[in-house]
């Protein structure tokens, strides 16, 4: 690889994890947390971050993917104090891609559960 592809691949590195099923756009954003609750019927899903709670859109097709990479189907698979790392887009609210559901283990630095 030359010093330009190496920029490159520099430049267009996420600034998190990728996400396990939906592909990764430039308006993509990632946060983790713990499930606090989840309303199916309002589709709304809130999660507990760093910053406080966030409530994200959850539509009936936004994967859900076990701490083993496996799809728990859909947001309905939540259950509160799970921990997970949600990417979305903002677009007249925060819009779920995916949601990651982690091992305890793997809670990013600062935000470990107490």
């Amino acid at each position: 690889m030359n010093a330009a592809g190496a920029a490159l691949l520099i430049l267009t590195a996420l600034p998190f994890p990728a996400p396990r099923v939906v592909e990764a756009t430039d308006q993509m954003k990632c946060d983790w947390g713990t499930v606090a609750s989840l309303d199916e019927r309002a589709s709304k899903l809130i999660v507990a971050t760093a910053a406080g709670p966030v409530t994200f859109k959850a539509g009936p097709n936004v994967p859900v993917i076990g701490a083993d990479g496996k799809s728990l189907g859909s947001v309905s698979a939540l259950k509160p104090g799970q921990h997970v790392r949600v990417y979305y887009v903002v677009d007249n609210g925060a819009i779920l891609s995916e949601v990651d559901v982690l091992e305890e283990s793997t809670q990013p630095p600062g935000r470990e559960s107490k």
